[in-house]
């Protein structure tokens, strides 16, 4: 069964490199990402969210362990990085899912 995590991420415009730690993530794990405007709401319950104007692309989804954390100051568990650019001429408010598929996918070859 897919774990999946909504996460505020903020106003932004531009490239926003984004570090999401998560325990249940490890640098084996199968993760993916999707971001959308939307209008927030205080809580973890992304009403409103829509395609607007602005192009908003996810690139470069990175999942990593504890052990394999190579980024500065390590992170409890592991997570995953990931960008966000947002094509626009002003900060939108951005709402990111993080899907973890399988923590070790059936079939793994590696």
């Amino acid at each position: 069964m897919p774990n999946v995590a909504r996460w505020f991420l903020g106003y932004y415009r531009g490239r926003v490199r984004c570090t999401f730690s998560w325990s249940v993530i490890n640098e084996q794990s199968v993760v993916l990402v999707s971001a959308s405007e939307g209008i927030p709401t205080g809580s973890t319950a992304a009403g409103n969210r829509f395609v607007g104007a602005a192009d908003i692309t996810v690139r470069n989804i990175a999942p990593f362990g504890h052990t394999e954390w190579t980024g500065g100051i390590p992170p409890t568990g592991g997570g995953v990085v990931f960008i966000v650019t947002v094509d626009w001429n002003e900060p939108l408010p951005i709402w990111v899912d993080i899907t973890v598929l399988d923590e070790y996918p059936q079939g793994w070859v590696g």
